[in-house]
């Protein structure tokens, strides 16, 4: 029965979520030069100490080259900087640039702007609600992944 419930409504319901954040999330990242990959990544570096682009890699579930080329590009555009650590020359350590956190903040201005009456609005329990919901399927997706690793 879990099984089913799996198959039809899970993988429905995480792909109707991907495409509503790509909806919602696409046109601002895009005024501002941006797709929403190179968003979530001027983001990783943000939030991320010591991040670099194997980081990027795991955050994003891409394979390492098309995190190096997205990193490459938004370096090319002035978001960030690379460079090798000096402790590991095959090492990329990230940094945002001035321009980098310039957009990120007028991103997270426009995206308050846009939706933040509808999170006010949204009573705490139901908020609390979705986070709870959110990291119980992480915790699941989490055990699959380690069901796999065991199996190997």
């Amino acid at each position: 029965m879990k099984d089913e419930i799996l198959k039809r409504e899970l993988w429905d319901m995480t792909r109707n979520v991907t495409t509503a954040l790509q909806a919602i999330l696409g046109p601002v990242m895009e005024a501002h030069g941006l797709t929403a990959m190179q968003g979530r990544v001027l983001s990783a570096v943000k939030e991320c100490d010591d991040v670099n682009v194997g980081t990027i890699s795991k955050i994003l579930d891409v394979c390492g080259s098309n995190a190096s080329n997205m990193c490459k590009k938004l370096e090319k555009d002035g978001f960030i900087i690379r460079k090798r650590s000096k402790e590991d020359e095959r090492v990329v350590e990230l940094l945002l640039t001035e321009k980098g956190e310039s957009v990120l903040g007028r991103i997270n201005n426009e995206l308050k702007e846009r939706y933040g009456a509808v999170l006010k609005d949204m009573d705490d329990e139901k908020f609390d609600s979705i986070i709870k919901g959110i990291t119980a399927l992480n915790e699941l997706l989490e055990d699959f992944e380690k069901s796999i690793s065991n199996q190997e």
